[in-house]
């Protein structure tokens, strides 16, 4: 076999690298919310060997730095949940002896995002074949503001190295926001940060010195593109951009530059790469990385005549994760798919891409994979003592498509009644409950709220909301405005809650029986209901309907029609309540379950069923409520359910049980819902009693799409952030659950930076406690 220059090794700074193959900083779009999800650990993974170079797609330093519509979900690394969810994903790169530079960027003016952007200039990227977007003008960067985005960078380097990252990139290439100033199409300044070369650079070469100095600058690198006209921002004189960045950058002494090749050229009929980067390479005598168009007999030679010491592969590197070996072998590449570069979808085009076969596939991932996926795998030697937590794949923090959602996680607020909301009107602390609990692509379900004046219920629990009148519906508005600041999802239960009331005379439901006062029915005398008949039907639905549409009109994005735990719904399909009726809403199973499933099609007309949910506890016996078959009632909705295609299903696991074992005292999950989940081919979402563990058991097994969390994520504001690093949990306080204070049990959990664990030795014993409230 001859030899391959780009196969050999090569002594990088402190850094000994087995070969001169590179993973170029590729833009994914598969970090929901800025935030890198569990799916990296695998992409990122494939493409590592032991002493192998890869550098992270372009991260962003602060909440503006993020770019265009067109290529979303892009990293950040400005936040400590950032720095957590980038942690397993390093881990997994170190498990292979793999080095991992984090890139991080600030788009500039190259934003559709931000009404201004900013930027060396106020004239915006000019509107093209190859910029064919709208975007909007920028605000020119004033000279006192720049040490402000300076320490943006500063602080992203730090949060890249607390990651576990190597090194950092700084991006100077591509349009954004360092090439805005250093090239004299776009920087038209006047002050000392425009007009002459050695201004225009000054920006850049101050992000350089800050980041070193924070780092070091043996962990420093930087990626330049002098010849380039990305985005409309190009240099007259590129031959001397690049020199004179490459001779300052020299003198900084920082560990790499990588710089991009000139737009290649057609000779004799074929595409070649021009190689302008000759003067670039003498003046900067450290590690010099080329990419641009680069195969492996190009990279061969660039390496071989000393043209580059490394070479960047991008496009290549993606759709061939096994690309040294490919090159060792010079077996055939696959093909990259150019339209699934920007995609959301945590699999195709992105860790589907084959190996040279499926046994090489499995080699390539190896034994470290599994063990991440077990949260087994160990940091490397100079990384002992550290916490293993974040090594686990946790399926929980996977995203999800919800129809037309893309959540970010599988966590799930459950609607939890709070009796907060005086007078049957939310109020302005109810933005700060649900605001606490938002996060970008995250699904909160708001608590049960009344379709009617007669549908609330009980003395004990007062202060329900409601969404029949205009001014609850004004009253909801800058609460769900508060979840969508967040990036939240948030959805409204609706409901009645028939016969589970005192406040009422005689309040309506299936049945003339009242519920039958026990403990668990809180020593109620709860007031003797009164049948309704056929004829009042209709209006009653007609209440859901018109409560799903006020709903919408106060913002949410979708309903959930409460039919469980023995409200009014569930009244008329439980058998052990409705065994009376004769008409056509009683007697057979499909009788039974006729008004739940008038009230969802009337919904569904109005709000979509795309925007349609549904709870059910078909196993609970809530509120004296309870059916004598309650698999074959569950597989019954769940069928009529899906016929008409609503989002998801929600649906309460039964009470826990003792576990099998002789003396074991753990009370767990019957796991009752597999049929449900056979009939149903929607979302499915799961809750009662689930921990960490069970939630990733549910969702890595397919048992369930999503898990609801009730009372740990009323304690846990937090919660996936905790789940995300294997974090203490606060205990909750059932003592305020329904009283009525703005504050107290209410907004004042803490948080993990606030004093969360404090409070976490009470969570041991209340954990396991059946979740999903009212």
């Amino acid at each position: 076999m001859e030899p391959l220059p780009l196969a050999s090794s090569y002594e990088m700074g402190r850094f000994t690298l087995s070969h001169r193959i590179v993973l170029a900083p590729l833009t994914r779009s598969r970090s929901y919310g800025n935030i890198p999800q569990s799916q990296a650990i695998l992409y990122y993974l494939q493409r590592a060997t032991k002493g192998g170079l890869l550098i992270a797609e372009a991260t962003g330093v602060s909440s503006d730095a993020q770019g265009m519509s067109l290529i979303p979900h892009t990293p950040g690394i400005w936040t400590k949940e950032q720095v957590e969810a980038w942690k397993p994903i390093v881990d997994a790169v170190h498990a292979k002896d793999g080095i991992f530079f984090c890139q991080i960027w600030h788009v500039g003016r190259a934003s559709d995002l931000e009404q201004e952007p900013i930027s060396s200039t106020n004239k915006p990227v000019e509107k093209n074949e190859d910029n064919y977007m709208d975007f909007p003008i920028p605000r020119r960067l004033a000279v006192e503001e720049i040490p402000d985005v300076i320490n943006h960078f500063r602080m992203a380097a730090r949060y890249a190295i607390d990651a576990g990252f190597d090194g950092v990139e700084i991006h100077g290439a591509h349009g954004f926001l360092l090439e805005q100033f250093m090239k004299d199409n776009a920087n038209d300044r006047t002050d000392e940060y425009g007009g002459s070369l050695q201004n225009r650079c000054r920006f850049a070469l101050e992000v350089v010195d800050a980041v070193a100095s924070e780092v070091g600058s043996d962990s420093v690198g930087i990626r330049l593109s002098p010849y380039a006209s990305y985005l409309s921002c190009y240099d007259s004189d590129p031959d001397a951009l690049g020199v004179y960045m490459a001779q300052e950058l020299d003198k900084r002494g920082i560990l790499y530059c990588s710089a991009v090749e000139p737009e290649m050229i057609m000779v004799d009929g074929k595409m070649r790469i021009p190689h302008r980067l000759h003067d670039m390479r003498k003046a900067f005598r450290r590690t010099f990385m080329v990419g641009g168009g680069y195969g492996r007999e190009e990279g061969n030679r660039a390496v071989a005549d000393g043209y580059a010491d490394m070479v960047v592969y991008g496009r290549l590197f993606l759709a061939n994760p096994d690309l040294l070996k490919r090159f060792q072998l010079n077996a055939p590449l696959n093909k990259y798919d150019r339209s699934t570069f920007y995609t959301d979808d945590p699999v195709v085009g992105y860790t589907d891409y084959p190996f040279l076969d499926d046994c090489e596939a499995t080699n390539a991932m190896g034994y470290s994979y599994l063990q991440l996926l077990m949260g087994a795998s160990q940091r490397g030697e100079d990384r002992k003592g550290a916490s293993t937590n974040n090594m686990e794949s946790i399926p929980l923090l996977s995203p999800y498509n919800m129809g037309k959602f893309n959540l970010s996680h599988r966590i799930v607020l459950a609607p939890l009644t709070r009796s907060r909301s005086y007078g049957n009107l939310p109020q302005p602390h109810a933005m700060e409950y649900y605001s606490q609990r938002a996060t970008k692509g995250g699904l909160l379900i708001a608590e049960a709220t009344g379709v009617s004046s007669d549908a609330q219920g009980m003395s004990v629990i007062p202060h329900t909301p409601g969404i029949w009148t205009k001014e609850q519906v004004e009253a909801w508005k800058p609460i769900v405005d508060a979840v969508h600041a967040k990036g939240g999802i948030f959805f409204c239960q609706i409901w009645h809650v028939g016969r589970a009331s005192d406040m009422e005379e005689r309040p309506i439901s299936s049945t003339d029986k009242p519920i039958q006062r026990t403990e668990e029915n809180y020593f109620l005398n709860f007031s003797t209901p009164r049948s309704l008949t056929a004829e009042e039907i209709p209006d009653v639905i007609n209440h859901f309907a018109l409560a799903a549409k006020n709903a919408l009109d106060a913002g949410f994005d979708g309903v959930e029609v409460h039919a469980a735990n023995g409200f009014l719904l569930d009244q008329f399909m439980k058998d052990g309540v409705n065994n009376t009726r004769s008409d056509d809403y009683g007697g057979s199973l499909a009788n039974r379950c006729r008004l739940a499933l008038e009230v969802v099609d009337a919904v569904a007309a109005v709000a979509g069923a795309g925007r349609t949910g549904v709870r059910l506890s078909p196993f609970s016996r809530c509120l004296d409520c309870a059916d004598s078959d309650p698999d074959s009632l569950a597989a019954h909705m769940a069928r009529e359910l899906g016929a008409r295609g609503v989002l998801y299903l929600n649906v309460v696991e039964p009470e826990m049980v003792a576990a099998a074992g002789e003396g074991d005292q753990r009370l767990v999950i019957p796991h009752r819902l597999r049929g449900v989940r056979e009939a149903f081919a929607g979302t499915l979402m799961a809750g009662g009693g689930y921990d960490r563990e069970e939630g990733n058991w549910a969702v890595a097994g397919g048992y369930a799409d999503l898990v609801v969390y009730g009372r740990l994520f009323l304690a846990n504001p937090d919660l996936p952030a905790r789940f995300r690093i294997g974090a203490a949990l606060n205990g909750y306080d059932r003592a305020t659950f329904y009283t009525a204070d703005p504050v107290v049990g209410y907004t004042d959990y803490p948080f993990l930076d606030g004093g969360g664990e404090e409070a976490a030795a009470a969570a041991a014993s209340s954990s396991g406690e059946e979740e999903g409230g009212v």
